[in-house]
């Protein structure tokens, strides 16, 4: 059943609350910072300032103030927090975590790559990589081997970003790039909830494991960048761009260190956060039979057995609704922040200058005041008509504003693809037994991964078949 909606046309900014955060349970919100946000708007609302010793934070999740700070007055808020300067350490200063004109430059740069010809011609690429491993996933089915769909996703997603936008055939290397950014990301998260710790160039275990696989990832990069400038050759990829780019007042081009960030910012960016949503997208999938049945039956009517391409998206929405309610549950980018630059003023309040602000997807996708129902697994919010009667900041798995994710199109072209070419192969069924746990590291992660068997579509149907024939 759908869920029944009411316009929310309460437009006003919320009162703030001022929440106190003793000294000695600080170690323990950074440790689990999402438990805690969540829990603090559940008792205090949803524009809450807690009034630090070493700065004034907030946790915000209505629409309206979101709407302020992405938005409408974007340029007050920069990205120079703990967050972004610890991630940083990967990405350098790619569009993730750089601001000012060197962000805008690079933006307005990279813009085309996301163009509709572009995705058109990514839908191809993505269909390949997914046949190739749907290919590899029947002879695992025959054997009867349960698939990890964590690290599945997470490699083909990783093969299709290195295809589509820097002409990278990376099947060998994908499970090795895969644990090197799974080892770098996971180290970004060590340092940002423990700020007391070693110098990363001192030699401990922890740190040498994190710079051996920057070092790796870099050495790839790098390689790549030193092989297209002198090959000369213009596929007309995201790289090619890159090298190509001239700033139009010094006519000077990017440095390979500036390339380096970008090409880094995209491949990680551009496949840990759809594999993380896709896998996602599975299990609650495996839990709600009727919504699997449901997707099977669109696929079956619209595909009839064949690979699905992009024209077909449009014939395919119940698969996007599933998609888009999996990010409103599970949105990848949990966590986004920014600091002040000027005291703004609010409603009744004026957040000061030099505040932090956090603002959480994951929060804010739970607000009972715009989702009935929150914890409710429920593609029908995304109907058309049920989006209408929602603030546009409801919903935030990209951010908003100026700072909207770039390859957010691409993400929303991929996923669907993947999932109807997958549903109309295969039925993927959770383990008996085995523990999903959501892990908030710089996405949101299955701790142990997800375990599940492949029951072929295409058995099920000749048994259907054959049934209904005797």
């Amino acid at each position: 059943m759908g869920v029944s909606y009411v316009p929310q046309t309460n437009t006003m900014f919320p009162p703030v609350e001022i929440v106190q955060i003793p000294p000695t349970r600080i170690r323990t919100v950074m440790r689990d910072p999402l438990a805690f946000l969540l829990r603090s708007a559940q008792q205090h609302g949803s524009f809450i300032q807690y009034p630090l010793k070493v700065a004034t934070v907030y946790n915000i999740s209505h629409p309206a103030v979101i709407q302020r700070v992405l938005q409408t007055n974007s340029k007050n808020y920069s990205k120079n927090t703990v967050q972004y300067n610890t991630l940083a350490q990967i990405t350098g200063e790619g569009l993730l975590t750089s601001d000012g004109r060197s962000w805008f430059t690079h933006r307005r740069l990279m813009q085309p790559a996301f163009h509709r010809q572009r995705l058109e011609e990514y839908a191809t690429i993505v269909g390949e990589a997914t046949e190739a491993m749907l290919v590899r996933w029947q002879a695992q089915a025959q054997a009867g081997c349960p698939i990890d769909i964590d690290a599945e996703m997470m490699q083909l997603a990783l093969e299709i970003v290195g295809k589509t936008l820097f002409n990278l055939d990376l099947r060998q290397e994908a499970p090795e790039i895969t644990h090197a950014v799974l080892e770098l990301l996971e180290y970004v998260v060590y340092r940002a909830t423990n700020p007391l710790v070693l110098p990363p160039t001192l030699p401990t275990p922890r740190n040498r494991r994190f710079t051996a696989a920057r070092r790796m990832l870099d050495e790839m990069i790098l390689s790549t960048i030193a092989a297209r400038r002198a090959s000369g050759e213009d596929p007309g990829d995201m790289l090619s761009m890159l090298l190509l780019a001239r700033d139009e007042e010094t006519g000077e081009g990017l440095s390979d260190a500036e390339i380096r960030d970008e090409m880094v910012t995209l491949l990680i960016a551009g496949h840990e956060t759809v594999a993380s949503a896709l896998t996602w997208s599975w299990y609650l999938l495996s839990q709600h039979v009727a919504v699997r049945q449901r997707l099977e039956e669109e696929v079956q009517q619209v595909l009839n057995g064949r690979f699905p391409t992009i024209a077909d998206l449009e014939k395919l929405p119940y698969a996007r609704q599933i998609f888009d309610e999996t990010l409103r549950l599970y949105p990848p980018a949990w966590l986004i922040t920014r600091r002040a630059l000027e005291d703004d003023p609010i409603g009744d309040h004026t957040i000061p200058a030099g505040s932090i602000l956090i603002l959480s997807p994951y929060v804010t996708h739970r607000n009972p005041a715009f989702w009935p129902n929150p914890l409710g697994f429920d593609p029908q919010r995304f109907t058309p008509e049920a989006a209408l009667q929602r603030p546009r900041y409801a919903y935030i798995p990209f951010g908003g504003g100026p700072r909207l994710c770039i390859g957010d199109r691409f993400a929303l072209m991929e996923a669907p693809l993947i999932m109807t070419a997958v549903a109309q192969r295969f039925r993927l069924n959770l383990l008996p037994g085995h523990p999903v746990i959501m892990d908030p590291l710089v996405t949101l992660r299955p701790r142990h991964g997800i375990l599940m068997s492949l029951e072929s579509m295409e058995m099920k149907r000749k048994f259907h078949y054959s049934s209904n024939g005797s």
